[in-house]
């Protein structure tokens, strides 16, 4: 039963229940009946159940403040006439609640609801107070002193009078709240939708810019060495073919990741042969672990680009992953030229390292860390904490934030 009370509650808060829209019109303006008479069963239910509790409430406060008086009233008596009350204003909660959603109060049209509502909570609680002191004999057995009935119908009024009141903010409250939740709903969907559309164009613009600089390593290797350069040319068509298949998607787990970033590896150690070393501490674990698709390409490419091609020495490349907790943390740590070698100034960051920021905070929004640090002993270390998910969970943008880094 409690189960049941509480889902009627969140269905009257649904945007699609109360949204000060009149749903139970079709679309010739009718009224559809049996959806209105749903609606109004609802309604009435769960207003029972309240005004039952408060007439509880009533008749245990009377019976208390009478017995202190000295002269106690019959519990059950003063339970039946609250009750009494409660059941007629349990039958007026649907009308009054269609009408606080059909003239709600809105910015800039209170002086046109306001004589309304005063109007209809005039006469339904002289109706309902009408109906009370009519049945007052029929539920009430200890004799009273005889009051007329239009002084007793009065008097009642004026002490029923700021029930509509309540059961018009109530609807007006829930009716606001489906508005916001309605609101709220639309703006989490534009939100993701914009989300996928940057993820898209960081795809779009990183992808060409890693076409672009591999294409000019391999006009240069033909400069000197045409096979070479024939053999790196077949590596990046291959490369090229692996990256389509994941096309569309935002995540991938780590082991398809380092298959691609193998590919392109390839083709930069046919381009430096022995200057170039890649050592990969890859936790199993994480082999199954998501992370962004194409993240660690261009932090590589970084690595190769500005800490091992300017040096004539040979270059080493060290990839790690592991778990830490309920995090991904990886590492590509080289040891180049590092950050600090121009007159300990960073350099500014390009393209490849702009969209790696950009995609992050687009999937996870504050829930991970970007680092660029200067190794101990020289060289460059990247560090990317971001959440632990294996590819068996489900994946989803609607989490990610509308702004790019």
């Amino acid at each position: 039963m409690q189960f049941k009370y509480f889902t009627m509650i969140e269905d009257l808060g649904s945007p699609t229940t109360i949204g000060f829209r009149d749903t139970s019109l079709d679309r010739d303006g009718g009224v559809r009946v049996p959806g209105l008479l749903k609606r109004w069963t609802r309604v009435w239910a769960v207003a029972f159940v309240l005004w039952t509790i408060l007439a509880f409430l009533s008749a245990a406060g009377a019976h208390v403040y009478t017995a202190s008086m000295g002269s106690p009233e019959s519990w059950a008596q003063l339970l039946a006439w609250n009750i009494t009350i409660s059941f007629i204003w349990s039958l007026l909660t649907p009308p009054i609640y269609a009408l606080a959603r059909r003239f709600t109060f809105e910015r800039g049209n209170w002086q046109q609801m306001l004589p309304l509502h005063l109007a209809a909570s005039v006469v339904l609680t002289f109706i309902a107070a009408s109906v009370i002191v009519w049945l007052e004999p029929f539920v009430t057995w200890t004799p009273e002193a005889h009051v007329p009935f239009v002084a007793h119908v009065l008097s009642r009024a004026f002490m029923d009078f700021q029930r509509y009141w309540y059961i018009l903010l109530i609807t007006q409250a829930i009716g606001y709240y489906g508005k916001y939740r309605e609101r709220e709903l639309q703006s989490s969907q534009l939100e993701a939708q914009l989300a996928h559309a940057q993820l898209e164009m960081l795809k779009i613009q990183l992808e060409p810019h890693f076409l672009f600089n591999t294409l000019n390593s391999i006009a240069a290797l033909a400069r000197n060495d045409g096979p070479a350069a024939e053999h790196m040319t077949l590596q990046l068509a291959d490369l090229l073919r692996f990256s389509l298949d994941a096309m569309g998607v935002h995540e991938v787990p780590l082991s398809r990741e380092l298959t691609m970033l193998q590919k392109y590896i390839d083709i930069q150690q046919t381009r430096f042969q022995d200057r170039l070393q890649v050592e990969m501490d890859i936790a199993p674990n994480t082999l199954s672990a998501l992370l962004p698709n194409m993240i660690l390409q261009p932090l590589v490419e970084n690595a190769i680009r500005h800490g091992i091609g300017p040096r004539r020495a040979p270059g080493h490349i060290r990839i790690c992953s592991r778990q830490v907790f309920d995090e991904l943390w990886m590492e590509i740590c080289d040891n180049g030229l590092g950050l600090t070698c121009f007159g300990g100034v960073v350099p500014p960051e390009g393209v490849g390292l702009r969209n790696t920021r950009g995609r992050l905070q687009q999937l996870y929004n504050h829930d991970h860390r970007l680092t660029l640090e200067d190794a101990p002993g020289g060289g460059c270390i990247v560090k990317i904490h971001i959440p632990f998910r294996t590819y068996t969970e489900e994946v989803s943008t609607s989490h990610a934030h509308s702004s790019v880094a």
